[in-house]
């Protein structure tokens, strides 16, 4: 989602119109889920997708004519089986619904809203993105929110924002009605983090691997060459500190994510004692079986149990088991690891 809010900001200040296609609701057998988005400009798709094929050129082609006349919204039902009503001639088997929402810098607001979403990706908290889907004439209905709070509104909103976080603010995409609106909310930023324990190779794939996957990314070195915010671009943040006092730069809680991948024992003991005393949901540790033997066995004198340091939330060697061998190997098989734990626990 943080790339479609620095696209929706980069075109938007250049003055391009758009148009957001959000698919807000499906049933039986449909290519992508609610919650899946497209964004439309002059040129046509430039991210995203709700679908692919005849359904999605369809989308498309709604998304240009609201473009045309410079506003407005609209709502498209797309049937994905033989029918009598709207046969597009597919043969998925399912429906969909997709509401297209125009957009262009000239919406009072719009871009404050942007930039204040941007600015949640940096934030530990979770963060939710609701909007007006109800094709509301009075123009864009968006807000973002925390569990307990609105953080940003623009245009109408529901009147009750003290009790919407607790009823919108799922793990998963919800459409309700509220005070006369029919609201989408979808989570923008889940809360917590992954830390990266060491800035190296691995590291380096890993990272913007994650990102496209939802993940959010504090990398940890003590070398300055693995702590360049140019290595990391799409980090939440680079931290360059000591092994030896990880706590004096990060607390971790029970939404935390700890990939361990230093360079060495020394290191990787530091790490995972650090992050043994935390309550993270995920440990992970890269290394060869004698490696995790020597680290386990300093865990053990420093006054850890078995069942600490062999509790399921811990991963050594980290990672599923797919038979990789390089960096970016090994950066999709820890990846497919965090995806089931995440998927895990919702």
């Amino acid at each position: 989602m943080k790339d479609l809010f620095e696209t929706m900001h980069e075109r938007l200040t250049r003055n391009e119109p758009l148009v957001l296609a959000t698919l807000i609701a499906g049933s039986g057998s449909t290519p992508r889920d609610a919650g899946a988005r497209m964004l439309v400009g002059n040129s046509g798709r430039i991210w995203g997708s709700v679908g692919g094929a005849l359904a999605e050129h369809l989308v498309i082609e709604e998304a240009a004519a609201l473009i045309a006349k410079r506003g407005g919204s609209s709502l498209g039902n797309y049937i994905l089986h033989e029918n009598e009503t709207a046969d597009i001639d597919a043969k998925c088997g399912g429906e969909f619904t997709v509401f297209s929402q125009y957009l262009d810098v000239e919406i009072p607001g719009l871009i404050d809203f942007i930039e204040k979403g941007l600015a949640r990706f940096s934030e530990k908290e979770g963060t939710w993105f609701i909007m007006d889907v109800s094709g509301n004439p009075e123009g864009v209905s968006l807000i973002l929110a925390a569990k307990d709070r609105v953080i940003a509104s623009l245009g109408k909103i529901p009147a009750d924002t003290e009790s919407l976080p607790q009823v919108m603010c799922k793990q998963s995409c919800i459409l309700l009605e509220r005070d006369g609106l029919r609201c989408f909310s979808q989570p923008l930023a889940a809360a917590g983090f992954v830390y990266v324990f060491g800035g190296g190779h691995v590291a380096q794939e890993l990272v913007p691997l994650l990102d496209r996957l939802g993940f959010r990314c504090v990398v940890f070195d003590d070398r300055a060459e693995f702590t360049r915010q140019e290595l990391f671009p799409c980090a939440a943040n680079v931290i360059r500190g000591e092994f030896e006092v990880i706590e004096k730069y990060i607390h971790l809680d029970k939404n935390d994510y700890v990939v361990i991948l230093t360079r060495g024992h020394r290191w990787d003991y530091e790490a995972e004692a650090f992050a043994l005393r935390g309550k993270a949901a995920y440990i992970g540790v890269i290394g060869s079986k004698s490696k995790h033997a020597f680290v386990q066995g300093r865990l053990k004198e420093a006054g850890f149990t078995e069942a600490e340091i062999h509790a399921p939330r811990v991963h050594a060697p980290i990672g599923m088991d797919i038979g990789s061998k390089t960096p970016a190997e090994i950066a999709v098989s820890i990846a497919a690891e965090l995806i089931k734990v995440r998927a895990a626990a919702v």
